[in-house]
């Protein structure tokens, strides 16, 4: 489970990557006599694969993130406001529309 929603999530970028490339192979197959386009297509390769190794590396669980939230429930000072819980819900309910 991932917690922070800064980090990059591993999947979403394995989807990113595999659209990326279907996007660049048919943009291959089209003829492009530009040698800048062909740089662009190559630094985003090169690109898109350090975010990708950079992400995978990433631990999927970050311990001080988690511990700091298990000393903050055990002392009673977490507190959850319902309002924001049932707006952000909502929120996401009309992003998938």
């Amino acid at each position: 489970m991932r917690i922070g929603l800064n980090q990059p999530d591993p999947q979403s970028i394995s989807a990113e990557q595999a659209q990326k490339s279907s996007t660049t192979a048919t943009n291959q197959s089209q003829p492009s006599s530009s040698a800048a386009d062909k740089s662009a297509v190559s630094e985003d390769r090169v690109t898109l694969s350090a975010l990708a190794s950079q992400a995978l590396g990433m631990p999927e669980v970050r311990q001080g993130t988690v511990d700091s939230l298990k000393q903050s429930i055990s002392n009673g000072q977490y507190q959850l406001d319902p309002h924001e819980i049932a707006d952000a819900i909502l929120r996401g309910r009309q992003n998938q529309r």
